[in-house]
């Protein structure tokens, strides 16, 4: 979000935008308890701070409107919920966002509202302390959240049942970062070619992540990562909600691998 706002005056114009919705949202009767208990420096201090954990979706992700992500006993009507999104909407056309650009923002602003309700309401600390941070607890927060994960030899930790497609993650305790990588293994390590042109075509569907080509005398495979800061902490929620949309996107390799170039893993 915050690379998309460099359009549109940067932070001190997303401040203005979020001031602006809470306001707009706080001023009609119908809609004002969406943003009950949640104070506006927490609702721009969480965009600035979370921005990282929503993963930009491909053109047909944007099509489908956001939802609640919040606990279900804070959640809104759908037709509040859906006059929030309209008032977000007509601020953001009101000041110029461009037209393509509109949805993209509405469902950044809106998933991270969503965590700040929850915040708000949270009777348990739901942010993991940067301190707190390391393989081990990982691993068991990622358990917890129905999905299968080890630690590897390498050290990194290896994810997968309860994912779209297996991902590693990567945890650097000194630079404070959280890595996602992914992996897509060619069935012969000779047919680099043809795993370049998969590569490709996956890129055009997801151009908001890297492919890479990684190729060894044994090896070839397609190689992906993202990175998160965690200095400030980890917003739980979101963090696997991240790892699963990395899976997502990942994925994409394979629906691009019309010749059975890479091992289905997910099989």
């Amino acid at each position: 979000m915050l690379n998309l706002m460099k359009k549109y005056g940067g932070v001190p114009n997303l401040k203005n935008i979020l001031t602006r919705f809470y306001e707009a949202v706080c001023d009609q009767r119908e809609i004002k308890h969406y943003f009950f208990n949640v104070k506006l420096e927490s609702l721009i201090d969480d965009q600035l701070h979370y921005s990282q954990y929503i993963m930009s979706k491909t053109d047909r992700g944007y099509k489908e409107p956001p939802m609640q992500s919040t606990p279900t006993e804070i959640r809104v009507s759908p037709s509040v919920f859906d006059d929030v999104m309209i008032t977000l909407s007509n601020l953001l056309l009101k000041i110029h966002i461009g037209r393509d650009d509109v949805p993209r923002l509405v469902s950044m602003i809106i998933d991270l509202a969503e965590e700040t309700r929850a915040q708000a309401n949270d009777t348990k600390i739901m942010v993991l302390k940067s301190v707190d941070i390391n393989t081990d607890t990982l691993v068991d927060y990622y358990n917890k959240n129905k999905v299968d994960a080890r630690i590897e030899k390498s050290g990194e930790i290896y994810t997968s049942r309860g994912v779209v497609y297996p991902y590693w993650t990567r945890l650097d305790t000194t630079a404070k970062t959280i890595t996602f990588v992914g992996r897509a293994f060619a069935n012969d390590p000779n047919r680099v070619n043809e795993m370049k042109e998969v590569m490709a075509r996956a890129q055009q569907k997801v151009p908001f992540l890297t492919f890479e080509p990684e190729v060894t005398p044994t090896l070839a495979y397609i190689f992906c990562k993202y990175e998160l800061r965690y200095s400030t902490g980890i917003p739980a929620r979101l963090l696997m909600r991240c790892g699963r949309d990395f899976s997502s996107a990942f994925s994409e390799v394979l629906l691009a691998d019309k010749s059975e170039v890479l091992k289905n893993v997910t099989r």
